[in-house]
């Protein structure tokens, strides 16, 4: 561990700068002390402060209003961690912990490798948002990987809403959709799902793709502008219960 100078091991983290961040944003402690011992009931050795984001001086993968996302260690694995801000109105993490569970069980989201009442420790998926994966994709084929990756989302919103699973934050897709190297997208964060509203994957998901702002402009010089029309038809049927039917309509709508 002592090789990498991001990787800090959990008796490190009772001390200035990583307790702030274990139990951000107080860095009480009685709270870092709670959550060392559930990052060593999920049997998580270290975490390595790499990432695209600062907190504290230290680099994390993300930072939201419920809590703190970085890297973490179990065996001799690279993993996700989310560990639950001291201030979030969340009173634990094991609902999306739950809910997590329930979207693996459709083939959706990061894998849960376990939770706690203030960590949930998941797969760690590496890739490029899909705006900047599709402003970065070139050369020959361009067309038919955007195809692959926007069928594939589509498929896994189905699965969730025929389901009764509503991830919540899928017209705000920058920050939750992920495509990896080999082209295959994951829908992330699941800490706004819920089993009990009626749910709108697909829509959400079709409307940001295809309607809105630079994201739609993009798809549209790669496979062709939509016929805006049409394509709203398809998402009232869709939404009308008509799932099946209106999903082939779209998917044969925009060419995929």
């Amino acid at each position: 561990m002592a090789q990498n100078p991001s990787l800090a091991p959990l008796s490190s983290l009772t001390k200035p700068p990583y307790n702030r961040l274990v139990a951000y944003p107080t860095g009480d402690g009685m709270e870092v002390e709670s959550r060392i011992h559930q990052l060593q009931q999920l049997e998580i050795t270290g975490l390595d402060f790499q990432g695209p984001l600062k907190t504290d001086r230290l680099s994390v993968l993300g930072k939201g209003v419920v809590g703190i996302v970085v890297i973490g260690v179990m065996g001799h694995r690279r993993i996700a961690v989310k560990i639950r801000r001291v201030d979030a109105r969340r009173a634990n993490l094991i609902h999306e912990a739950e809910l997590l569970k329930t979207a693996n069980s459709l083939s959706v989201g990061p894998g849960c490798l376990g939770g706690t009442a203030d960590v949930l420790a998941m797969e760690l998926v590496e890739g490029l948002s899909l705006p900047l994966w599709l402003e970065r994709l070139k050369g020959m084929g361009r067309r038919a990987r955007v195809r692959g990756v926007v069928r594939a989302l589509l498929e896994q919103c189905l699965r969730m809403d025929a389901y009764g699973l509503d991830h919540g934050e899928l017209s705000r897709a920058p920050k939750n959709v992920i495509v990896s190297s080999d082209d295959s997208p994951r829908i992330l964060d699941f800490e706004s799902a819920s089993l009990m509203r009626r749910p709108s994957n697909f829509t959400s998901l079709a409307q940001y793709m295809f309607l809105g702002g630079s994201i739609a402009k993009r798809m549209s010089r790669i496979l062709g502008p939509p016929d805006r029309d049409e394509l709203l038809g398809c998402l009232r049927d869709y939404k009308a219960g008509g799932w099946k039917d209106a999903f082939e309509a779209m998917i044969k709508f925009v060419g995929l």
